[in-house]
């Protein structure tokens, strides 16, 4: 099992050892609790009982296949291809509804891939599908992701048509040689282009960031920061290369450039100049990731809004539920987790031609701590919303040590993070789970490692 090692008598890291992977979904389900009928699995869920719902719906075509992405995507070929997708994504929603019912969302998300390959009559399919099958009528919050090479202004006022609120894209870094081993070909004016007309046309708008890349210096990252602060997007996410996560191409490209991986220490030096810089240029932290212009003068670690109600719900609590349509669209409810079928030709035949749910379910359990597990990535923790007498012994000792390590801090109503804690939130996150849970992903890591994935030097200094 992989051993953060917490320190608490040490000012200079809390921790030895910083845990190589940086966005999970918890909790992790495990073969022996695979659910023979995935439709039964379905029937026994108590929606009453779910306090707030998502869904998401996965668009797995790509112009450019990123080499860093570890999402489920293909390279868009035909129109056709795109067409007959759509159809068996509509199809997907009209054989779920008999089973979740006219499902209340409050927060819609379209990713892939690259939801802006969609012609705008094809996002008005997408959209009448939507308000057709769920009701979105409690919608505070519907996100598209796009990719600047495939947007039009016509597309944008298409999404916008269907209620679309929060325009979401990757920009990645501005560094050309980056760029290159990313395989980013977009042109930085078609980047401009866009921001000005999403930020036009939409009341949010996000760009997203990576960074701890090899042969990346401090200086590099700060540069990258002021020029993603020019587009005066609503909020920034800056995301720490998973390097366990990344396609092998991408190693190989940097490697032949020259480069290194960076060490932990040296990502978590970036990660900690990174977060002083964005202070001081007026932004505050909404989330593990998350950055959004300072909203007062409170001095408070997570400043809480605006923000992304979807990965708001998708990190949440036990009571929360995101429903997944598409390829490889995972769905998290109280007490299961369900996967559709990753090969696009193989869900679409599924549905299309069979009539079939293309997917697996896997009993994970009432799971009464994933409040508290996944709190670090939020940075505050309500107690209100945690049965306590549930939580296992195991998270509530770790979440004792972690207080008195000073990296949380207790509050009457609440649970938060400090600046030391939220520069860990990663370790935080891994330490609050049972053992059972830490020993899936430590297994996940070695795996990965053992396939040839390269993964940075995890020792602090």
């Amino acid at each position: 099992m992989f051993d953060v090692g917490l320190r608490v008598d040490n000012s200079t890291s809390p921790f030895t050892r910083h845990l190589p992977v940086f966005n999970w979904y918890y909790p992790f389900e495990f073969a022996s609790t695979r659910v023979p009928s995935f439709l039964t699995a379905l029937e026994n869920i108590e929606w009453p009982l779910v306090r707030r719902r998502a869904a998401y719906f996965h668009i797995p075509f790509c112009d450019t296949v990123c080499t860093f992405c570890p999402f489920t995507k293909g390279r868009y070929t035909t129109d056709t291809a795109v067409e007959e997708y759509l159809r068996a994504l509509v199809k997907e929603v009209q054989l779920k509804q008999p089973y979740v019912g006219k499902l209340n969302v409050e927060s819609i998300a379209v990713g892939g891939g690259t939801p802006s390959i969609l012609t705008p009559s094809q996002i008005a399919v997408l959209g009448d599908c939507i308000h057709t099958y769920l009701d979105t009528s409690s919608v505070s919050e519907f996100v598209v992701e796009v990719e600047v090479k495939s947007v039009t202004r016509e597309k944008l006022l298409a999404f916008r048509q269907i209620g679309v609120n929060r325009i979401s894209f990757g920009v990645q870094t501005f560094s050309q040689p980056l760029r290159h081993a990313f395989h980013l070909d977009a042109e930085i004016s078609q980047i401009v282009r866009v921001t000005e007309l999403a930020n036009e046309l939409f009341p949010y708008t996000n760009i997203d960031m990576i960074y701890g890349t090899a042969g990346q210096q401090i200086e590099d990252v700060i540069k990258d920061a002021d020029s993603a602060i020019q587009l005066s997007t609503t909020t920034i996410d800056f995301y720490m290369l998973n390097n366990l996560a990344a396609q092998m191409k991408m190693h190989r490209g940097l490697s032949n450039q020259g480069v290194q991986p960076l060490t932990a220490t040296q990502r978590l030096e970036q990660r900690r100049r990174l977060a002083q810089h964005m202070t001081s240029r007026g932004y505050a932290r909404i989330s593990g990731y998350s950055y959004a212009l300072k909203r007062g003068t409170a001095e408070q670690v997570i400043q809480t809004s605006p923000k992304f109600l979807y990965h708001d719900i998708l990190y949440g609590h036990h009571d929360d539920a995101v429903v997944g349509y598409g390829a490889a669209a995972l769905s998290r409810v109280p007490g299961y987790n369900f996967y559709n079928v990753f090969a696009r030709q193989d869900y679409g035949s599924s549905i299309l031609d069979r009539g079939i749910l293309p997917s697996t379910a896997y009993r994970v359990g009432d799971c009464m701590e994933k409040g508290v597990v996944s709190f670090p990535y939020r940075g505050v923790l309500v107690k209100s919303k945690i049965p306590w007498a549930s939580v296992p012994d195991e998270t509530l000792d770790a979440l004792d040590q972690l207080v008195r390590a000073g990296l949380v801090i207790e509050n009457p109503t609440t649970f938060a993070l400090t600046e030391a804690g939220w520069l860990f939130y990663v370790n935080l996150m891994y330490f609050l789970m049972p053992s059972n849970a830490k020993l899936w992903l430590s297994e996940e890591i070695a795996t990965r490692i053992a396939r040839g994935h390269q993964c940075e030097t995890t020792e602090l200094l």
